[in-house]
């Protein structure tokens, strides 16, 4: 750094500016060893953080009830889902909307709401509906 600081106090008439200019350029310019630093620190980090979440990994059942209980929980979210979705498409009938409690409706649809997204359920679903009555 000395040298550039000569040659460029030669052409400017050194001081200050000079050191600022050398520094600006030491931070903007990186060498090969200093990429090399920053990717060795990059895989680090990533080897630390596929340790942390493996670590966080259940371990594999033994017995043949706990898989079925693990196989149990996983199920109720889409069977339920499966059992709403395939009624509004006719694979089986529902009951007749007033016959159903206000508190069921809004269950099923707080429920589709939550699992599916707010938002395409309440802006672009109707959009789109919207959309292919233009047609």
């Amino acid at each position: 750094m000395g040298f550039l600081a000569k040659l460029f106090g030669w052409f400017i008439g050194g001081g200050k500016t000079v050191e600022k200019v050398t520094e600006i350029a030491d931070e903007a310019f990186h060498t090969e060893q200093e990429k090399a630093g920053e990717t060795a620190a990059a895989v680090d980090v990533d080897q630390k953080d596929l340790a942390s979440a493996r670590s966080m990994q259940l371990p594999v059942h033994g017995t043949w009830f706990d898989s079925l209980i693990d196989g149990w929980s996983r199920a109720i979210r889409p069977g339920i889902t499966t059992f709403l979705i395939g009624g509004w498409i006719g694979w089986w009938a529902f009951p007749e909307a007033g016959l159903i409690d206000q508190f069921w409706q809004s269950v099923s649809i707080l429920v589709l709401t939550f699992w599916f997204g707010g938002r395409a359920l309440l802006k672009d679903l109707p959009a789109a509906i919207r959309t292919m009555r233009g047609l």
